[in-house]
């Protein structure tokens, strides 16, 4: 559809360069926040294959002068991404560049990279808001589950969400915090380390709910004067997605990115090509395309609840 004086009445002569430069600044200017709490790799391939490694077991005793037992490392789950492809342009008539009286041209730059990032940001938000139902790790389960499966041999599960969904609150941050610390295994059984910076991941509606429960001095909502522990023995970052759809949904993952298995892949990122003209009709079309990914790999280190 192109665009023409009679779809935006307010346009007047105006040149390619303004348009092609807007668009770069605009790529510039408007990075997603979505980069922050996931890990982005770039992608060289149509369909990527990430695969999780089962370490070794316990080391056991070795009596003086007998052999060492040997143990091997195994592959653990496996995961398939496929990339998706978007693009955007808009066209505009030849008697519209020329009518374009409020410079209104200069602003098609902003408009499509914000529909684009807005995009991209909706799709790293679905890791959260389907991490309970349809987005799944390598184990076949939701991002968030009771009963994650470890690919050992062993077997054994572990949960990265609480049995029953709990709201934001002190005690939950505080539960929340233990299951990290004592159900965050690898898949060989082992628990892993301990992560004292986290990001906890929230909806605007209980951003002054999480700022009162991080960074009360002492205990909020209570009448005496013990400190808040969690202030105290953990650093956790308040981020704040506006995309979660869930008012009463949130997270708390390992700030680090490399310790979680929320990934996102870049294969071509956002870009525009040169305005093209039709010959036909002499419309100028302005185009901006990327192709990303994003999927959950693994669970450990990452923790959700629905609310309640």
């Amino acid at each position: 559809m192109a665009q023409t004086r009679g779809s935006l009445s307010q346009l007047h002569d105006n040149t390619d360069r303004k348009v092609f430069v807007m668009l770069n600044q605009q790529l510039k200017k408007l990075p997603p926040g979505w980069r922050k709490r996931i890990k982005v790799e770039t992608s060289s391939r149509q369909t990527e294959i990430a695969m999780n490694i089962v370490g070794f077991g316990d080391t056991p005793e070795k009596p003086e002068g007998q052999p060492y037992v040997t143990d091997l490392l195994r592959p653990g789950h496996e995961k398939r991404v496929s990339h998706t492809e978007f693009g955007l342009g808009f066209e505009v008539t030849q008697t519209a560049l020329e009518d374009d009286r409020h410079d209104q041209l200069t602003k098609y730059g902003m408009w499509l990279t914000f529909s684009a990032n807005y995009v991209l940001g909706k799709r790293a938000a679905n890791l959260y808001n389907n991490g309970f139902t349809t987005e799944l790790t390598a184990d076949g389960l939701s991002i968030f589950n009771t009963a994650h499966v470890m690919a050992g041999a062993s077997g054994g599960t572990f949960r990265n969400r609480p049995t029953s969904d709990v709201a934001l609150s002190w005690n939950a941050v505080r539960d929340a915090i233990i299951d990290l610390e004592t159900e965050t295994k690898h898949d060989s059984g082992q628990l892993a380390s301990s992560v004292e910076s986290l990001r906890l991941v929230i909806p605007p509606h209980l951003e002054m709910l999480a700022d009162r429960i991080l960074n009360s001095t002492n205990l909020p909502g209570v009448a005496d004067n013990d400190r808040n522990s969690i202030k105290t023995r953990r650093n956790i970052e308040i981020d704040v997605d506006k995309l979660l759809t869930d008012t009463n949904a949130w997270f708390l993952q390992a700030a680090d990115n490399d310790m979680h298995g929320l990934r996102a892949y870049e294969r071509v990122g956002l870009s525009q090509d040169e305005p093209m003209t039709d010959a036909r009709t002499k419309n100028r079309l302005y185009t901006i395309r990327g192709r990303y990914s994003w999927y959950g790999l693994f669970p450990q280190n990452s923790w959700g609840t629905a609310g309640a």
